[in-house]
């Protein structure tokens, strides 16, 4: 009877942990010699689906992806959006992925088009001009390249990720802001336009907070979906 308890005890234990991977996913085997390539297959095959988010994991959606406000503190320009929101993650492509399992350690590379919206309010100037608002923007981004480099370890069963570190490159920004300079149109199209012309100098500026809510956003996503399901899922 002991014997039949325990076993109904691990059996309940088992399923209350299985099952979990989405039908979306499907898993490639550790031993797979080729396992960089096929995790990087199903990233590319199951990533728009994970960015539409997955309520059943409490995973929440990154395309749109809700930002809240950012602030940009620089010596010559103060600047926050408010009601920001990111969208275009969704279609995302994956450059490369590595994965170490040995040293717990893996790389994801890829590239989106994606575009910033918010109430923004601005003071300040960007090389010698000068620049201030109030209003709604709008910041697209051509081919944002992100890449996150993390660590991992396994724990209780699942994944966790204890640090990571990211970088970003873009081809190209490009800004529109209503109401600069109160309405006043000519310095406002001067200024736009300045800013689209330099467009690197204004990202140099504003991006950072920017790009570290983003990935961070990501990042806590995909932690939540390790703490979700199991490794030997992912991975078995």
């Amino acid at each position: 009877m002991k014997v039949q308890l325990c076993l109904l005890v691990l059996c309940s234990a088992a399923c209350a942990f299985a099952g979990k991977l989405p039908s979306f996913i499907t898993p490639c085997s550790r031993s797979d010699p080729q396992l960089n390539t096929c995790i990087e297959k199903v990233i590319s095959a199951a990533g728009a689906k994970f960015t539409e988010g997955i309520p059943e994991l409490n995973i929440a959606p990154l395309d749109p992806v809700q930002l809240g406000t950012v602030f940009v503190d620089n010596p010559s320009l103060k600047l926050t959006f408010s009601d920001t929101v990111v969208t275009g993650l969704r279609g995302f492509r994956v450059n490369s992925y590595k994965i170490n399992m040995e040293k717990g350690k893996a790389t994801l590379d890829f590239t989106a088009n994606v575009t910033l919206k918010a109430h923004y309010v601005m003071d300040g100037q960007i090389l010698i001009l000068p620049i201030r608002g109030n209003g709604q923007s709008k910041i697209k981004i051509t081919n944002l390249n992100i890449v996150i480099k993390y660590d991992f370890d396994e724990k209780d069963g699942h994944w966790t990720v204890p640090s990571y570190k990211d970088h970003y490159k873009m081809d190209r920004a490009q800004f529109k802001f209503t109401n600069l300079f109160g309405g006043n149109k000519e310095l406002a199209q001067t200024t736009e336009r300045f800013a689209n012309e330099n467009w690197e100098i204004i990202m140099n500026e504003i991006a950072g907070p920017i790009f570290k809510q983003i990935i961070s956003k990501c990042v806590d996503q995909v932690k939540l979906f390790f703490d979700a399901v199991p490794a030997l899922e992912l991975l078995p």
